[in-house]
């Protein structure tokens, strides 16, 4: 399948299971270094050519994220942790995965946290596959490369919501999903003390389209 066939059905995929108060936007992968600012061409300067077209074309889709969203866009640079320093009162998550990018965020505090996560489903090995899954979750993988991978996308997604605000380091297998493939959600069953306990009252939506998956994960 093409990356502009998949890119449509992505962003078709996008619109069933985003929020109604987020806007989002996908590209394939290129050089958009005209739509960074001064700052953040600086930023990328030294990093190889594929770095700097993923940072760009990710900033690109934040960047008409925020345009639908009416909200004015200054420098969308790292901060110390490498998040994004998205404009104040805006909640919002960047995610890229092998030649496609996406954005999507929203304003007001609903969502609250927002998170992100783009992935192929053909990539873990047997040895990531074993550090992606909790124990309780063996039983639905059972060794399935694509069930690995939609866990490895939620709780990307988790982690990538969640730390901006609480700022929680953690690993793969400090909490446990359920995960309904048919319906595409999941739900937090096991939850390392470390985390803040509203934590497990997540969201959790994905879909499996071609060989990635998209993955949401807010309050």
């Amino acid at each position: 399948m093409s990356n502009e066939l998949t890119l449509i059905q992505l962003r078709r995929a996008l619109a069933d299971i985003a929020p109604s108060a987020c806007a989002f936007e996908l590209a394939l992968v290129g050089d958009h270094l005209e739509a960074l600012s001064e700052a953040e061409r600086l930023w990328v300067n030294d990093w190889g050519v594929h770095r700097q077209c993923e940072f760009s074309t990710g900033r690109r889709c934040a960047r008409d994220v925020l345009s639908a969203l009416e909200v004015d866009t200054g420098d969308l640079l790292p901060d110390a942790d490498g998040i994004p320093q998205w404009p104040e009162g805006v909640v919002g998550c960047i995610s890229h995965s092998r030649g496609l990018a996406m954005a999507i965020a929203s304003r007001g505090g609903a969502p609250f946290v927002l998170g992100l996560d783009l992935e192929k489903t053909n990539r873990l090995s047997e040895a990531a596959m074993k550090k992606v899954v909790h124990p309780m979750e063996e039983s639905f993988v059972s060794g399935d490369q694509v069930r690995a991978s939609v866990l490895f996308s939620l709780k990307e997604a988790f982690y990538k919501a969640q730390f901006p605000h609480w700022r929680i380091r953690g690993n793969f297998q400090d909490m446990g999903l359920e995960v309904d493939l048919a319906s595409g959600v999941a739900k937090v069953s096991q939850l390392d003390v470390r985390f803040a306990p509203e934590l497990r009252q997540l969201r959790f939506s994905f879909r499996l389209v071609d060989d990635y998956v998209v993955s949401l994960c807010w309050s």
